[in-house]
């Protein structure tokens, strides 16, 4: 008996669709990409040819009226990302977006609401929550009992001092470094009770802050710190690596400890045994060359595609991704409070 295929649909035909999202959706056995929209038509074209997209579009009001899709990827910039989700939304789609989510916390707080009046599946891509030596080794730390501490860094270098740190509409921590935010939180569990930070401005010119560090406090009983610097030297790129800078997690529970770094290596260790040592790319589901599977993408897809067929939320559906926003907005309000 032929398995029916979830049918999605794509809006976005740019570098970063092609780069991550298409080639581990177009990998799943039990997806269609039933057809895909960019306004421009060319490049439209061009992607459905590499990906085998039956059908293609510019209007993408007319896309998701006439495929009817049971899922749409919606993968723009954060500039111009909230038409066509709140479109897709508030007429019943379920949803996969890019982070950021938008520029600003009351765009993206409109896109839960329409999300959840209208019973949508919701997504937003913060694949390092997907890493597998990640899940599998906070799921190892977990097994003992509560996680009591986290710390993440996200550290790269800056290559021209004479530059600002961002000439975007976003600051450097709510579109480079929400990552980092966002792994914290999903790593500690629970809601934010406290936050104490330092925020600033390093060698650099302009106002936009470049070094961040932050201790938060979670119901959960958990204390999380939050390392994110763009003046470090965090930028060598090792051979093969995807990408500058270097992303690392250590999750501490009852007398266990894992280092995570999705680009190298990660251990884990026990008591006061030997660390278990695990090269980043051979380790996980669907293993390959392909960057894709080692750095979570390939997984948030095929968990994304689960829950269109269970009917069930993921845990980083966009309501929570408001979380992520607010807790860095809090994280920027107690660097400037009085001490």
């Amino acid at each position: 008996m032929t398995q029916e295929k979830v049918r999605v649909a794509f809006i976005g035909a740019g570098k970063q669709a092609n780069w991550r999202h298409y080639p581990s959706v177009a990998s799943l056995p039990d997806v269609e990409i039933a057809a895909l929209c960019d306004l421009d038509a060319g490049k439209a074209e061009e992607t459905a040819k590499r990906w085998g997209v039956p059908k293609t579009f510019t209007d993408y009001e007319q896309m998701l009226r006439e495929v009817e899709p049971q899922a749409v990827y919606i993968i723009m910039g954060p500039q111009v990302v909230y038409e066509p989700v709140s479109y897709a939304l508030r007429n019943g789609h379920n949803v996969f977006m890019e982070k950021p989510p938008g520029v600003t916390l009351n765009g993206i707080k409109m896109l839960a609401h329409y999300a959840e009046t209208n019973n949508c599946i919701s997504m937003v891509g913060f694949q390092r929550r997907f890493v597998p030596a990640m899940t599998e080794l906070k799921a190892r730390v977990e097994a003992r009992g509560p996680i009591h501490s986290v710390l993440v860094a996200n550290l790269k270098s800056t290559r021209d001092f004479a530059s600002p740190a961002s000439t975007g509409v976003l600051d450097q921590l709510t579109s480079d470094g929400m990552h980092a935010v966002d792994n914290l939180r999903w790593l500690a569990g629970g809601d934010v009770i406290r936050v104490s930070s330092h925020v600033a401005t390093r060698y650099i010119p302009g106002p936009v802050a470049n070094a961040v560090m932050a201790q938060v406090e979670f119901s959960s009983g958990a204390v999380g710190q939050l390392h994110y610097s763009h003046v470090t030297g965090g930028s060598a790129i090792t051979e093969g690596a995807t990408a500058p800078g270097v992303f690392k997690a250590e999750i501490h529970g009852q007398n266990i400890s894992a280092h995570v770094d999705a680009e190298r290596q990660s251990s884990i260790v026990a008591d006061n045994g030997e660390p278990e040592v695990f090269d980043a790319r051979s380790y996980g589901e669907a293993l390959g060359d392909n960057p894709n599977h080692w750095l979570g993408f390939w997984h948030e897809t095929r968990y994304f595609i689960d829950c269109i067929k269970a009917g069930t939320q993921p845990h980083c559906n966009i309501p929570d991704a408001v979380k992520t926003w607010e807790l860095i907005e809090e994280i920027y309000r107690a660097s400037s409070a009085p001490g």
